[in-house]
């Protein structure tokens, strides 16, 4: 059913309800019957949505623009034009760049030819050093006989040196060529990069959503880079921002199915799946939203960018589960009724029931997981394993407020036991168990047996906007209960 009843077989129900209801009654002082209406407890589903709307956005979408200024000389591409990345989308006209190019080439072949030219200063030299070092050497020892003469020494001795300091000069602009050479090479590169980013490409697999400029235009990229194109990757994958009041946000994680429709498409529903909640709060007027991605497949390409989506996200679901009007849950008998006499009279509700959640009831988690017996087995032993290391700690406990910290810890380490065996589905699956395990909550109904009214305390799960999971085994399908009590006319 899908949480979702014929409208008209539940007019019926009502209806035939409503009139065996008169037959029931509570006696009123002046002697009248107060008319009962009635609801039976029936086996169904329960879907708990929260409805919000939001606009379809590609998944990724790329903003391309130019980081040269210059008049764009062709344009490949136009609105809905598929492209893949690296395709070459638009042309800036080039001339410039390639006259720079050109311009560089010769300035590096130039630093080329003056590295060859200082390493043969270098060849020099070492030659010119060389022979002066030899004349030095043949000199020394004449001068030291007094053969040579000192003036003819002195002389020597001076060609030497100078000959050493012209090799490290010669090194010194060799090294300076090689700098220059560098340099030279650097901004050949840098004006081919230029040239390069004439050519506008596209930097992924997509199509073209906008195009802001046409043939002949001047392009001026000073600051910031104008845009040219918005590519919007496959849209085959979409997503939707759907904005959440903040009432409803908790019950709202990762996971949650969610069903949309179009304007477009009235009689088509499309799913999908919430992808991530945003912590940022959007504040308008006093009213706090927070923005949540929406996931789905669009494989027909009907779903295009910017539409509206009407979003429903079931944050919460239980299948063939038993279930009780909501109007019984609400129902309260008015205070000069005989059940409101009765009730303070001193007679306790019956019943209570017990709280099933994924913490308390392993083996009905892991029915609900459809677990195998092996991966059962595993949580179960390192669950009794947590369980005997944390007994020590809460029979040493102080007061309440430790223990509720221990309860936490416990919380969090079991938690962390089933995601230890379990997979991403079967986790996502656990944390819905457990939320709505942690929402249970004990009502009051008043059930109706063999003309006798009286009151039961159950315990019930989540709601829909016309039932309620009773996830208490004190009641059962077919049960009777009270939705309203009119007060006799005078």
């Amino acid at each position: 059913m899908n949480g979702k009843i014929n409208w008209s077989h539940g007019l019926f129900i009502v209806l035939i309800t409503a009139l065996l209801a008169g037959c029931n009654g509570s006696e009123s002082g002046s002697g009248q019957t107060a008319k009962i209406e009635t609801s039976t407890l029936e086996i169904g589903d329960i879907n708990r949505v929260v409805a919000t709307s939001g606009a379809v956005r590609p998944l990724i979408t790329v903003e391309v623009g130019s980081q040269l200024s210059g008049q764009l000389e062709e344009l490949y591409v136009d609105f809905n034009s598929e492209v893949k990345a690296g395709q070459v989308i638009a042309l800036i006209d080039s001339k410039t760049f390639e006259s720079r190019v050109l311009q560089n080439k010769a300035d590096l072949e130039v630093a080329n030819s003056n590295v060859i030219v200082q390493g043969a200063n270098i060849d020099r030299a070492k030659a010119n050093l060389r022979k002066a070092r030899l004349e030095y050497e043949r000199a020394e020892p004449l001068a030291n006989t007094g053969t040579l003469s000192t003036s003819d020494f002195d002389s020597a001795l001076a060609n030497y040196e100078s000959a050493k300091a012209d090799l490290t000069m010669a090194e010194a602009q060799l090294q300076n060529a090689l700098a220059n050479q560098q340099q030279r090479q650097a901004l050949l590169e840098s004006v081919e990069i230029d040239l390069e980013r004439t050519k506008i490409r596209s930097p992924i697999d997509g199509v073209v959503i906008e195009r802001a400029v046409d043939k002949g235009q001047t392009v001026a990229a000073s600051l910031s880079s104008p845009v040219l194109f918005r590519i919007a990757q496959d849209l085959r994958e979409i997503q939707i921002e759907a904005n959440v009041d903040e009432a409803d946000i908790g019950n709202v994680t990762r996971g949650n199915e969610t069903s949309f429709s179009v304007d477009a498409y009235p009689d088509l529903e499309f799913k999908g799946k919430v992808e991530q909640v945003r912590l940022s709060p959007n504040e308008t007027n006093n009213v706090v939203t927070y923005t949540v991605i929406i996931t789905a497949r669009n494989p027909d390409l009907k779903l295009l960018p910017g539409m509206t989506a009407i979003v429903e996200i079931v944050t919460g679901k239980s299948e063939n589960v038993l279930r009780v009007s909501n109007d019984a849950i609400r129902f309260k008998p008015p205070a000069d009724s005989e059940l409101a006499k009765k009730a303070s009279q001193g007679g306790k509700p019956q019943g209570g029931g017990q709280r099933h959640g994924a913490s308390g009831d392993m083996d009905q988690v892991a029915s609900q997981l459809g677990l195998d017996e092996k991966t059962k087995s595993a949580i179960q032993s390192d669950a009794r394993q947590l369980f005997s290391s944390m007994r020590s700690q809460f029979q040493n406990g102080g007061n309440g407020t430790d223990r509720d910290q221990m309860r936490a810890q416990m919380r969090a380490q079991l938690a962390s036991i089933y995601k230890k065996h379990l997979d991403d589905a079967q986790y996502i699956q656990f944390e819905q168990i457990q939320r709505q395990s942690a929402e249970t909550r004990s009502v009051q109904l008043w059930k109706q047996t063999d003309g006798e009214i009286t009151p039961v305390m159950v315990r019930v799960g989540i709601s829909d906007d016309t039932h309620t999971h009773v996830v208490s085994e004190n009641m059962s399908e077919g049960d009777v209960v009270v939705t309203r009590m009119r007060s006799p006319r005078p």
